[in-house]
């Protein structure tokens, strides 16, 4: 498996018990890259993720089969832990910051167990310049951020951790337009900087405007990819999660999804 793409999942199988939510998925990030994977509710992207870093078990959830690879290496079937010492750091849906502590200690929970004490202060610094608004509430306690300060605080804990992909589910939920625009430009600013970034998205028009590369999951299988431009050019996509399309042409698109598996 190359080491040139900073995630590759080979044939990845997961249930919930007599619930099958992901049917041989593969898919890959390359080193630096930003890639997005659409769906609808049920489509099985928040189980890509957990199983990707290792949690899904926590969920009441088991892979069945397939591969994982980080930077060539095979990470699957190992702890959460030793998944993230590998740099993969996951932003779960919900944003799920500590309520009760501040901003700072929120920070200072994403890097416990390092012992770099520069390396600390150095993604510290990094993330204060990425969101000045944390640098303002560094004493806040983080159940009084609003729901965009949050997510901002979400994402500057796992930065925290050094990542070298950064697993992103749903970082556009419940915002309003002019927060979503803000956490679009800071994903953006962190994949510049040179962390892949594998962004989980039910908001299609936002997923195809950020990423370069892009799958749709149907019912728990990868049912197109392509680059993001031409995903956003598809009459299908168009149809089915840009909103374009009537309800007539809406079914007509679940119906050919339901068709390839029934046949």
């Amino acid at each position: 498996m190359g080491a040139d793409h900073a995630l590759a999942v080979r044939g990845l199988t997961a249930d919930y018990g007599p619930v099958r939510a992901l049917r041989e998925v593969s898919l890959e990030v390359p080193e630096g890259g930003l890639v997005a994977v659409l769906g609808g509710n049920g489509a099985g992207k928040s189980t890509l993720l957990r199983a990707v870093s290792g949690v899904l078990p926590f969920h009441g959830g088991a892979v069945r089969g397939g591969e994982v690879f980080v930077d060539g290496e095979p990470v699957h079937g190992r702890r959460p832990d030793q998944v993230v010492a590998r740099g993969v750091v996951q932003v779960p849906e919900g944003r799920q910051v500590f309520a009760r502590l501040t901003v700072a200690e929120n920070l200072r929970a994403g890097a416990l167990g390092a012992r770099d004490r520069r390396a600390v202060a150095a993604a510290r610094e990094r993330v204060l310049r990425l969101f000045p608004v944390l640098a303002e509430r560094e004493r806040q306690k983080a159940g009084l951020l609003s729901g965009g300060e949050q997510q901002m605080l979400a994402i500057g804990r796992a930065l925290m951790a050094g990542p070298r992909l950064l697993l992103l589910d749903e970082p556009s939920l419940g915002l309003a337009p002019i927060m979503i625009d803000r956490i679009a430009g800071t994903v953006r600013a962190v994949n510049r900087e040179g962390i892949a970034v594998l962004l989980i998205e039910q908001n299609a028009a936002l997923a195809l405007r950020l990423a370069r590369y892009a799958y749709v999951l149907e019912i728990g299988a990868v049912a197109m990819e392509g680059p993001a431009d031409e995903l956003a050019a598809s009459p299908e996509v168009r149809d089915r999660y840009l909103g374009v399309g009537t309800a007539e042409q809406d079914e007509a698109v679940t119906g050919r999804t339901l068709a390839r598996w029934a046949g």
